[in-house]
């Protein structure tokens, strides 16, 4: 397995996927997706979960399917995973690039799981890192630029041995064109390359409502008082994250 959109740049959109094995984040199974792909000549597939708990499945099977997976582990990150809160709460995304990357992966993951209670910082990521085998990328939305800009919050992304990506979308959200100047704008600066994205959750537009549903399905299974009017289901004022978007535009 190699990767990214982190070290390379492509100049077209790429297609986003994420599957069912992020719990509560997407609609589409894994062997839907790969059949997305060979229909519309998609490959490399870029993955990117919520967890690790699915890949070997999603590697196995587009490797038996011709189909070259890009898997990118999102997970939270924050200023120090010692400090008690969600003051510092945002996402990444960390791409393996070969066999010793996937293992880093692990690491994270585990890290995140046990000792960082959910989430990992930058002292632990710096003090592993290998640009070698994995890349970092910021993703568009829940970013450090995103939690910072609408929610007020006090990231400080610590980059010093970690050279990032950072990713736009434009999904028709109110705050998308304000979001797309912030990153431009941090990325510019900080000499990194910006990537055209298009997150996949579901295939058609109208399919927006059923994963609605699993959402708060999901949200009620760990806890959480989730319903439709509720103002904070990711994202739910668009319905262009899914597969017809992105054959319309990308």
């Amino acid at each position: 397995m190699t990767a990214v959109c982190g070290s390379v740049t492509v100049s077209c959109m790429i297609p986003v996927f994420k599957s069912t094995f992020s719990i509560g984040k997407s609609i589409l199974k894994i062997e839907e997706i790969i059949d997305h792909c060979k229909e519309h000549d998609i490959n490399p597939l870029v993955l990117v979960e919520d967890s690790m708990t699915g890949f070997v499945k999603s590697h196995t099977t587009c490797k038996e399917e011709g189909i070259h997976l890009v898997f990118g582990l999102r997970i939270t990150c924050c200023n120090d995973v010692e400090e008690d809160g969600d003051l510092s709460d945002h996402k990444i995304i960390v791409f393996a690039k070969d066999d010793e990357g996937c293992k880093l992966l692990n690491k994270i993951y585990s890290f995140a799981q046990t000792i960082g209670r959910g989430k990992v910082d930058f002292k632990y990521l710096n003090s592993i890192w290998s640009e070698s085998h994995i890349d970092l990328v910021i993703p568009f939305y829940d970013s450090f630029i995103h939690k910072n800009q609408l929610y007020l919050k006090n990231c400080i992304p610590n980059f010093k041995n970690i050279p990032p990506t950072f990713w736009l979308e434009q999904n028709n959200l109110p705050f998308d064109k304000l979001l797309t100047e912030k990153v431009s704008k941090f990325a510019q600066s900080s000499n990194a390359p910006i990537q055209d994205v298009k997150t996949i959750l579901y295939n058609e537009k109208s399919d927006v409502e059923a994963l609605q549903t699993y959402k708060i399905l999901c949200n009620r299974n760990f806890g959480r008082a989730a319903t439709l009017s509720s103002p904070n289901l990711n994202h739910f004022g668009s319905n262009e994250f899914c597969l017809e978007s992105y054959l319309q535009h990308g």
